[in-house]
């Protein structure tokens, strides 16, 4: 029998020139692919395997081949594979590489039959490092949320003593003012309205500093160049770290009040307050620079420093976690450089234009 094409017959190639070719495919795929037989109502036995899935589940072929499936550590029971016949389906399967290790696979799988006998085609590739990912963001946006919710309770806790203090303190200046009056002591009921004055005057700071640190209204009114230098302006006043800063910010509107100013402000905001916990520095050198498209936020300081490594475990280390999950939602970086006893430096770097390629 021959082909043709056009006017001269091509001869048709012969069956063995076909399976070295689809062995060739098989021996050479970048993914991971078993051949499985499927006995009827048994457990699947693996029949071969290419050197990517060798590889992958870590046997050689002769540990494989006559085995039952569950030598992988699968869940891939004959059920899922039997209701794939005549089709085809993807899912994910957790499994155990011979040394014992986690695998995660995304299978792809489909049922031939041949005769009376069913065999499966699984072709696997390892998701292991990307559901690991994916599973550290759930439990690092889950401890986000509770610090959330922590900073929402120290707020209202914050404002329930500011509030109820003023209440207190004018209410017993109030008391004692109308005793002066009543008593005709003029002189000493002034002195009582001057230092009333002061008192109010005292809480309603605590209270727009308990209100300033949740949201800076200033930035709405001033932009961000100023609501940064109030920032750091509290900041050395309350730490006694002497600060040294350079900010150098696009041109006026563009980032200033839109979300990514918010995002830089929050990321200062976190930053001085891991120094101010953490770091014993005795100075801080705190910069924001644009060029090429990107806004950084770069802070360095000179205090006992830590080593990032040993930080990712611990639980002073969600500040920084947090402060990577900010510049990541706005499409940008962040980095920590730090060693024991070299201070630690702190660096974001923001997109100006557009969402970085992932």
């Amino acid at each position: 029998m021959s082909k043709r094409t056009g006017t001269r017959p091509v001869p048709a190639p012969p069956a063995a020139a076909g399976d070295d070719l689809y062995r060739l495919i098989f021996e050479q795929a970048r993914d991971s692919i078993l051949l499985l037989q499927l006995p009827p109502g048994l457990t699947p036995v693996i029949r071969d395997a290419n050197p990517a899935a060798l590889a992958l589940h870590g046997y050689s072929r002769h540990e494989l081949a006559g085995k039952p499936v569950t030598v992988l550590g699968a869940s891939l029971g004959r059920g899922r594979l039997a209701s794939l016949s005549g089709g085809a389906g993807g899912f994910e399967v957790r499994q155990r590489r011979r040394d014992g290790s986690a695998l995660a696979t995304e299978v792809t799988a489909r049922n031939v039959r041949l005769g009376d006998a069913v065999y499966g085609i699984v072709v696997e590739r390892d998701v292991t490092s990307r559901l690991e990912q994916q599973e550290e963001g759930r439990r690092v946006s889950a401890r986000i949320m509770l610090a959330r919710e922590e900073e929402k309770k120290r707020l209202a806790a914050s404002l329930h003593d500011a509030i109820g203090a003023l209440q207190v303190g004018l209410s017993s200046a109030l008391l004692l003012l109308e005793e002066d009056l009543r008593r005709g002591r003029e002189r000493a009921g002034l002195a009582r309205v001057a230092q009333t004055r002061r008192m109010l005057k005292n809480m309603t700071a605590d209270l727009k500093r308990a209100c300033v640190e949740s949201w800076p209204p200033g930035m709405a009114v001033s932009g961000l160049g100023a609501a940064l230098k109030d920032l750091l302006s509290a900041f050395e006043r309350r730490s006694g770290i002497a600060v040294r800063s350079s900010v150098s910010l696009p041109e006026r509107g563009r980032a200033a009040r839109s979300p990514l100013g918010i995002v830089l402000y929050r990321l200062a905001q976190e930053a001085l307050r891991n120094a101010e916990k953490h770091s014993g520095a005795g100075s801080l050198d705190f910069s924001v620079d644009c060029g090429g498209g990107w806004m950084t936020l770069t802070v360095r300081d000179d205090g006992r420093g830590f080593d990032p490594a040993g930080k990712r475990d611990k639980k002073g280390s969600l500040g920084l976690k947090m402060m990577a999950e900010a510049a990541d939602s706005a499409g940008g970086y962040f980095s920590v450089y730090s060693k024991p006893g070299a201070g630690a430096t702190l660096k974001a770097e923001l997109p100006l234009t557009g969402v970085r390629a992932r």
